[in-house]
């Protein structure tokens, strides 16, 4: 999809700046979408949820809510 914006009006650093920060974006995004499209060890493309990177928060387990449980105010 392409747009056109007018940038006639820009300073050279509201170019600059704006510049800037589209290409901080396009990287964040070919970043992102190089990591989810990996192949997988089986052979699938997606994301892996065992990468430290992924961002999911992951359940704990019983024992991780008896022991740290109370650090946070739960009640045994």
């Amino acid at each position: 999809m392409s747009r056109t914006f007018d940038l006639s009006n820009f300073s050279d650093e509201e170019l600059a700046s704006f510049i800037e920060e589209a290409t901080t974006l396009r990287d964040t995004r070919r970043e992102s979408r190089d990591r989810e499209l990996r192949t997988g060890a089986d052979g699938s493309k997606g994301q892996d949820v065992r990468d430290p990177d992924h961002g999911a928060i992951p359940t704990p387990t019983p024992r991780d809510v008896k022991e740290e449980g109370p650090a946070h105010g739960a009640t045994k």
